[in-house]
């Protein structure tokens, strides 16, 4: 870490579900971080109604019982991927949030690699996206997903303002203040969660600058290409709606 800058108050957030056959490469990428950071951290892990045994399995690691004093697991009835992350942001208190998620595909470990690009000099109004479509990303074992993603953020592209070229990489890293503006008033809780959030801080005129990230696919991805390219659609026009006519309203009242 660069000595010379202010030091950055971290929090990742990890949000689990059915989780049992990936706890040891999620405690793998959090130990190979805490090796490497020297600053202050907390990590906050939401089982999010899991119907395995995530939630017993992230209690009974030894990685958990290690550092007890900066990991802790919340449980809550299934929600989906946005529900979990805020409760996670919700309950964060350090100064930046960085979410991830628990398969490790880019391990934590990948912001040290962004704060040397940035010089450790983070903005307050910008966010900062993983892109998997990045000149300088690294990408394996992509496949099926690859086609997936690109249809996705293509319906992205053309129903919304959003310009970005991967909006649903879960590697993101979010000023508090912003996270818990926008995931406190988030009302999409599944896939497209993302879209909700990217669009309402680019209504409010904040930055999201995409950066490159090593990114690894792993088997046993919560996502069905058809089934759950639909409800994006699906939630992606209610998104476009619903923010567009709320924005609209916030900005007649102000």
């Amino acid at each position: 870490m660069n000595e010379t800058n202010k030091p950055i108050r971290l929090t990742l957030v990890i949000p689990c579900y059915n989780e049992s056959d990936r706890i040891a490469l999620l405690y793998s990428g959090i130990e190979a971080f805490l090796q490497v950071w020297k600053g202050y951290v907390e990590i906050l892990i939401v089982n999010d109604g899991s119907k395995d045994h995530t939630y017993e399995l992230l209690q009974e690691h030894p990685v958990y019982k290690a550092h007890s004093d900066i990991i802790r697991v919340y449980t809550q009835q299934n929600t989906g991927k946005g529900g979990a992350l805020k409760l996670g942001i919700v309950k964060a208190t350090g100064d930046h949030i960085l979410t991830l998620d628990a398969d490790m595909a880019s391990p934590p470990t990948e912001l040290i690699k962004w704060l040397d690009m940035l010089q450790w000099q983070l903005k307050e109004d910008t966010i900062y996206i993983g892109s998997r479509e990045h000149k300088d990303s690294v990408i394996k074992n992509q496949g099926d997903r690859k086609v997936a993603g690109n249809i996705f953020n293509l319906i992205v592209r053309t129903l919304t303002p959003l310009k970005m070229k991967d909006t649903q990489c879960g590697f993101k890293l979010y000023p508090a203040a912003l996270a818990k503006k926008y995931f406190t008033a988030l009302q999409t809780y599944g896939w497209a969660h993302d879209v909700e959030i990217l669009y309402r801080a680019q209504l409010d005129n904040n930055k999201v600058v995409e950066m490159p990230l090593e990114w690894n696919a792993v088997d046993g991805s919560k996502i069905k290409v058809f089934r759950d390219g639909v409800n994006m659609i699906i939630e992606v026009l209610g998104i476009v709606l619903k923010t567009k006519r709320q924005h609209k309203n916030f900005q007649n009242n102000g």
